[in-house]
């Protein structure tokens, strides 16, 4: 090119550089810019010109419809993405390009609330002329180091308003925009800066709806980071098509500890692909949630076999799926063979009697796990046996939840007995949720409570005469509640016109911002809040967490979310069966 320097322009995507697209200049001075995210190289001088040539020596003006003429087929889904500097190269095409691009830059500065630095001349040094300054401080050179402009400019070509607590927080190590109603678009702005970020570690994308689409572009961008080890993306309705960019991403992503995709409607179509993220061999995934899904029996049978061979993840969360009896079997038998989980959820599956005494063999097999939830499976008391021969053997398992299952007050008996049995038993917390006890029940929980600290919640305890006629009730998920002690101490606090901090004040007579059990009691029996005594233990027993005698504001609080998130997930369940 006669002495011209010739750089390539480069677009974001994985395609390279476009064939025969660059820039010349006449001048001696010539200089490269550097590109950041796009990897645009701009030569500059006082009379450069843009030119594109067709491949075979032949140059013409450069136009945008020039360049996207020239795009690959591959470019659609990124090739709105221009950076400040491709702006910058397009400037001199003419006069009134010159006009709007100035314009366009002052827009820039507005957006920003500051104008650029001053040019330096250290700027234009050429490549070959770079010093180590210029790797060692780039903050010095490079003037868009967090991706600020490039955000704004594709904000701007998009017609969407820039988040600004985004543009805040982009350089924190834990960046959460939890439920701020984003959509696509906004996660396509959001790709160019999270590309180059180096900085955060933990991303809270929870309740925004960013779609398959969305999905596609947060994984394009984050496809080489090395930084992120926490990923929460759920309830963003990605369905299988956005779980399949994930997953697609994870298989390359060696530093993601921590994916939570609960709630994003994924379905069997993509069980495999999670067998594939959770048996390759350099897999550093530890924490694994899809729950509130579509995953049925043929996502389980792929799950059973991840299971058998994964012994690096420590936590997975299947709990309300769609899994019935044969898928439960299978992910049982999968838990059973596992040697790394630490952590299961299966709760609201359908187990039934056959996956209740496979989740049985399965405790007593594995020497890993130490918290199960297999609360809301429809457990009956048939399978309460299995599931104690299991706690005999089981010498690691240190929390068992099978609350607002059919147990009854003798199959829970049989439990505590397992454990009463095992004299290596790490048990520390039994929860029977609202399962009614007996009093021989009761007795042995005292015992056990005294020599082992171990922890049991229940349903209150039963006179003998009236076990018997309650053994045989199975217990509607909806209905028990509704007959929970919180469910009806939330509902007087709404039709009283109270918030929880209102009744803590309302009960708390000593003013000691704290509630003990006398003042909860007295303060129910003046309201006439129906609960019982037995009912109103357990309301105790649930608010004080720690177990120090007192309910605190912070308590109230922790039981309330937990509360309000039950209440959405039965709602859910009764929304998709209708």
């Amino acid at each position: 090119m006669d002495g011209h320097a010739h750089v390539l322009l480069t677009q974001f995507d994985e395609d390279g550089p476009l064939p025969g697209v660059g820039c010349s200049e006449s001048s001696k001075e010539s200089s490269s810019y550097r590109g950041s995210g796009s990897g645009l190289l701009v030569s500059n001088n006082s009379e450069r010109a843009c030119r594109v040539g067709d491949g075979n020596g032949d140059e013409g003006a450069a136009t945008r419809g020039d360049i996207a003429s020239r795009e690959s087929p591959n470019n659609k889904a990124f090739r709105d993405f221009r950076s400040p500097e491709e702006e910058e190269c397009t400037r001199d095409l003419s006069s009134a390009e010159e006009e709007q691009c100035t314009r366009d830059k002052e827009e820039d500065d507005f957006e920003n609330g500051f104008s650029d630095d001053d040019v330096r001349d250290s700027d234009y040094d050429t490549d070959l002329e770079m010093d180590d300054d210029k790797w060692l401080y780039p903050e010095k050179y490079d003037h868009d180091i967090t991706g600020h402009r490039k955000y704004l400019h594709v904000c701007r070509e998009l017609g969407i308003k820039p988040v600004r607590y985004f543009l805040e927080h982009i350089q924190d190590v834990r960046l959460s925009l939890r439920h701020h109603g984003l959509g696509p678009e906004a996660m396509k702005a959001m790709a160019p800066p999270l590309q180059m970020n180096t900085t955060i570690e933990h991303m809270d994308l929870e309740g925004n709806w960013i779609l398959g689409e969305g999905a596609n572009y947060l994984c394009w961008a984050l496809r080489e980071n090395v930084f992120i080890t926490h990923l929460n993306l759920s309830e963003n309705k990605m369905e299988n098509e956005g779980a399949s960019f994930v997953c697609k991403l994870l298989l390359a992503n060696k530093t993601i500890e921590r994916l939570e995709l609960a709630g994003n409607e994924i379905g069997d179509q993509v069980g495999e692909m999670f067998f594939q993220l959770l048996t390759k061999s350099n897999s550093n995934l530890r924490h694994l949630n899809l729950r509130h899904n579509k995953l049925e029996d043929g996502a389980a049978q792929w799950f059973k076999d991840a299971l058998t061979d994964n012994d690096t993840l420590e936590y997975l969360d299947l709990s309300w799926n769609n899994f019935q009896v044969k898928g439960c079997v299978l992910l049982a038998e999968g838990l059973k063979e596992n040697v790394g989980l630490k952590e299961m959820a299966v709760a609201m599956n359908g187990f039934g009697l056959e996956g209740g005494k496979a989740l049985g063999e399965a405790i007593k097999a594995n020497r890993t796990l130490l918290r199960l939830d297999a609360s809301y499976c429809r457990l009956p008391g048939e399978c309460a046996s299995v599931l104690a021969h299991g706690l005999i053997h089981s010498d690691h398992l240190s929390m068992l939840d099978v609350s607002y299952n059919c147990l009854g007050a003798t199959g829970a008996f049989e439990l505590l007995k397992g454990i009463e049995k095992n004299e290596a038993s790490n048990m520390a917390l039994l929860n029977l949720g609202n399962t009614h006890v007996d009093v021989k029940f009761r007795d042995l929980q005292e015992k056990l409570k005294e020599e082992r600290k171990l922890e049991v919640y229940h349903g209150g305890v039963l006179e003998d005469y009236k076990v018997e006629a309650l053994v045989k009730v199975e217990v509607d998920p909806m209905e028990a509640f509704t007959r929970d002690p919180f469910t009806k101490l939330k509902e007087w606090v709404e039709k009283a016109g109270y918030r929880l901090i209102d009744l803590l004040r309302h009960f708390d007579k000593d003013q000691s911002m704290t509630i003990s059990p006398e003042e909860l009691r007295h303060g129910i029996a003046a309201t006439n809040i129906p609960i019982t005594h037995d009912q109103l233990q357990i309301l105790v027993d649930r608010l004080d967490k720690d177990g120090d005698g007192e309910i605190d504001f912070r308590e109230l609080i922790e039981e309330d979310r937990k509360h309000r998130k039950e209440k959405r997930d039965l709602k859910k369940l009764h929304d998709e069966q209708d």
